[in-house]
């Protein structure tokens, strides 16, 4: 199960990288909101998480770690991510630990929420 939801996972931050709205639009449930370490207070949607697309530059990302737990129809996967990337021009490289709650919906497994802490080691 963790190969599926790597799988998954590395399809996602590839379409982040490469701008792929419609990948993204696939990936990323109707009700999806991230909760980031970096945000101001607010949460952020599907949409509002589709605008930034155009304000990151992704030159690589990894997931040095992934751990994969599933109920039923709902799978929480917790992994350390590396980016290398800047948004708008500042960089924005590091370590993140991310936790994503993925839920089955018909056949395909799409994400609800993301939670993202920065481990600012600079």
């Amino acid at each position: 199960m963790d190969n599926l939801f790597l799988d998954l996972e590395t399809q996602w931050m590839t379409a982040w990288k490469n701008k792929d709205i419609a990948t993204v639009r696939k990936i990323l449930s109707d009700d999806f909101t991230l909760t980031s370490s970096l945000s101001s207070g607010g949460l952020v949607d599907k949409e509002d998480w589709i605008v930034k697309l155009q304000h990151y530059d992704c030159k690589d990302f990894r997931f040095d770690k992934i751990q994969v737990r599933v109920y039923g129809n709902t799978s929480v996967v917790n992994s350390w991510f590396h980016q290398d990337a800047t948004v708008n021009g500042k960089d924005w490289s590091g370590d993140f630990l991310i936790t994503d709650v993925w839920v089955k919906k018909s056949e395909d497994w799409q994400v609800v929420a993301r939670h993202a802490t920065w481990l600012q080691t600079k």
